[in-house]
């Protein structure tokens, strides 16, 4: 700063102007002098020709001077003319790196540059080109469902499974992907739910990282319409209104209360992870309870059926006739209006008999008690097991059977007092027992004993 003290402003700007533009006159003079000095050298690159998305493509430079390898020289990888990396060169003048991004499916150019040194001139390599090729992600349905829109990759169209239960999709992007089920509609004869996924998975929605995960396996359980017939032991329709609730239990141990009428759907099958994947195992589904009266009318167990299909599945209830007659106790002859039914439950209904005091009604199997009402009398419970077509003759003491009774008794009462009072019955002659028509019979006559008659006369001794 000393050379510039004592001077004009002016010409300081001046003259560091001048020394600026003469340095940069300089500068590429130097480089160029240096980019030219040393050994001439030469680049050549290898790069794989075709790699699948995800995967990289491995990079092989070679660099020489005057037919000798350079060593020890960091080389620039070019993709599409920008720096992607750098390597160095061995003994060999060889060195070998992978493109370490995640390239979309596509034609990519490679290159590689040596910058030079002050004993080796810069080179640039030929560009050669590589292919990444798009992947497959397939997804499939267990069990196989062939024609059914299934899923979409990322917001896009819904996917539809082939012949076999699959859809196979074209992947051109690495990254994550959201796999969204998209399931057919309900129709009158099948519903498709899912189950879960082959990672465990019950969401609808699953993401998955292409090209990490290419195959991917939804399990779905398959659902039909199942109708319930009801009939007596001995074939007699029943009424789906009579039969409040029918449990049924699958082979996998759910268990399933069916209120109402009508349809019922039902799964055909259950879908488990296994450490090989998922499978599809067909459901067998057994009737265990129809509570009727307080009783269960089936047999746990015995009735099974599938749900394969859309069907009616006939159900055997243990429901019998029973043949109510009212009768009078004594005279058996047909007697009453009505019978009260109490059901093993304590309810009560009552039941109209014809004109014949009689009744048929179907009661499911149970213990169960009669009695007979209308007209005048004295009803009988009778206790019924039923548990089979059966008979019951219930009694009624009426006011007729009273009578007899009591007229029966007091006969027998008069012919004991007779029996034992037999002189009621006798009459003895002139007594005043004597009838108008004369005395009874002389009564006997026993003689005196002659001792008796002269101990005065007997001498003394």
């Amino acid at each position: 700063m000393s050379a510039f003290q004592g001077r004009r402003p002016g010409s300081v700007i001046l003259a560091l102007t001048a020394m600026v533009l003469v340095a940069c006159a300089i500068t590429p003079g130097m480089a160029t002098a240096a980019q030219h000095a040393g050994r001439p050298t030469v680049l050549r690159v290898a790069v794989t020709e075709t790699v699948a998305l995800g995967t990289h493509p491995v990079v092989s430079v070679h660099l020489t001077a005057g037919g000798k390898p350079v060593k020890g020289k960091q080389v620039g990888i070019r993709l599409d003319g920008k720096i992607s990396q750098q390597v160095r060169t061995g003994a060999d003048g060889r060195a070998t790196t992978e493109i370490v991004r995640d390239l979309s499916a596509g034609r990519y150019e490679v290159s590689a540059r040596f910058a030079g040194t002050s004993a080796y001139r810069s080179s640039t390599s030929r560009t050669e080109v590589f292919t990444v090729t798009p992947v497959q992600l397939t997804i499939s349905t267990v069990p196989p469902m062939p024609g059914i829109p299934l899923l979409s990759i990322d917001g896009g169209p819904p996917l539809v499974t082939g012949a076999d239960g699959t859809v196979v999709a074209t992947v051109s992007k690495v990254g994550r992907a959201a796999l969204s089920l998209v399931l057919p509609p309900d129709d009158a004869t099948q519903q498709v739910r899912l189950a879960r996924w082959d990672n465990g998975s019950t969401d609808p929605v699953r993401t998955i990282r292409i090209p990490d995960t290419l195959t991917a396996a939804v399990g779905l359980q398959v659902l039909h319409p199942i109708q319930f017939a009801f009939t007596s032991s001995d074939g007699t329709p029943i009424a789906d209104t009579d039969v409040p609730t029918i449990q049924v239990t699958d082979d996998a141990g759910h268990q399933d209360v069916l209120t109402g009428t009508g349809t019922h759907w039902l799964r055909s099958n259950a879908i488990n992870r296994l450490p090989t994947g998922l499978i599809s195992s067909p459901l067998e589904y057994r009737v265990t309870e129809v509570p009727l009266a307080g009783q269960n009318a089936v047999n746990r167990g015995q009735q099974r059926f599938t749900a394969s299909t859309a069907q009616t599945v006939g159900v055997s209830l243990l429901a019998f006739n029973l043949v109510v007659q009212g009768r009078d106790a004594l005279l058996k002859s047909p007697l009453g209006s009505t019978v009260t039914i109490t059901d093993p439950t304590g309810s009560k209904r009552v039941v109209d008999l014809d004109a014949g005091s009689s009744a048929t009604m179907l009661l499911p199997r149970g213990d169960y008690s009669l009695a007979i009402r209308g007209g005048d009398g004295i009803p009988i419970t009778t206790p019924v097991a039923l548990s089979r077509e059966q008979h019951a003759d219930v009694l009624v003491i009426s006011v007729l059977d009273i009578g007899l009774v009591i007229g029966i008794a007091l006969t027998l009462v008069v012919s004991l007092i007779l029996i034992g009072r037999p002189h009621f019955l006798k009459r003895r002659r002139g007594g005043p027992t004597d009838g108008p028509e004369g005395p009874g019979p002389p009564l006997p006559q026993w003689p005196e004993p002659d001792i008796a008659r002269d101990w005065r006369g007997r001498p003394r001794l």
